[in-house]
């Protein structure tokens, strides 16, 4: 049932951006024009989004979260994981798994499409993995956590740094623009993703070595 409700919930976070698409399709004249001199989002309650200025602000955050140091010695001589057992890892876990996989060219591919669309796609999967560090590292949860109140709670248990804070929520600003139906270019698209990879690298790390349960690659397992 948990699996079908959050398909379900999946449905419903898609269904307004593929509207907009659908509606730019038949007015594809005005959207053109109006793409050359729209640059600000505003969004429900009056909250004023700068695309332009938060894709340079990904951009420059995800750099710096790049360069950040592993975590120390917990992650030293363990097995990396490989991309294709990530949703079989967090399943053993009891986690939620990654709607692409934590294989962020997915969302990539699917922004030379439709950009509104990769994007809430993005919003979905760092939703994901946010209630998954929150379970991972015993942070307190309610069901209504938005990706970025549980972020803020990761960030205030320690459980991630003020930079990946700080890229996350950036990356969540956007998203969420584009979900209500901000025009963004694939370019602009392609820039949001490429920067968020950082994120999914260091996530897939964590499932490498935040658990003391023994684990090892299925390739490892086969040769002993």
């Amino acid at each position: 049932m948990e699996v079908a409700q959050l398909v379900l919930d999946y449905l419903r976070v898609l269904i307004w951006p593929a509207a907009v698409i659908t509606i730019c399709l038949v007015f594809r004249r005005q959207v053109v024009a109006l793409l050359d001199r729209v640059r600000r989002a505003e969004l429900p309650g009056g909250f004023a989004v700068d695309i332009e200025r938060d894709i340079m602000e990904v951009k420059s955050l995800s750099a710096t979260v790049r360069q950040q140091p592993a975590p120390p010695d917990k992650s030293r001589g363990r097995p990396a994981i490989p991309l294709t057992e990530a949703n079989a890892r967090m399943i053993q876990l009891g986690l939620r798994p990654s709607p692409s996989g934590l294989d962020i060219s997915y969302y990539r591919n699917l922004a030379e499409q439709d950009p509104n669309v990769a994007l809430a796609g993005l919003r979905i999967e760092i939703d994901i993995l946010a209630h998954n560090l929150a379970k991972g590292f015993h942070v307190s949860t309610a069901d209504r956590d938005s990706g970025a109140r549980l972020t803020r709670k990761l960030h205030d248990a320690g459980a991630i740094t003020s930079e990946q804070m700080q890229l996350t929520m950036t990356v969540l600003r956007v998203c969420n623009a584009a979900v209500h139906g901000e025009p963004l270019s694939s370019e602009d698209a392609d820039d949001v993703i490429s920067s968020a990879e950082v994120l999914a690298d260091q996530y897939l790390a964590w499932l490498s070595w935040g658990f003391d349960d023994g684990w090892t690659p299925r390739a490892e397992r086969g040769a002993g």
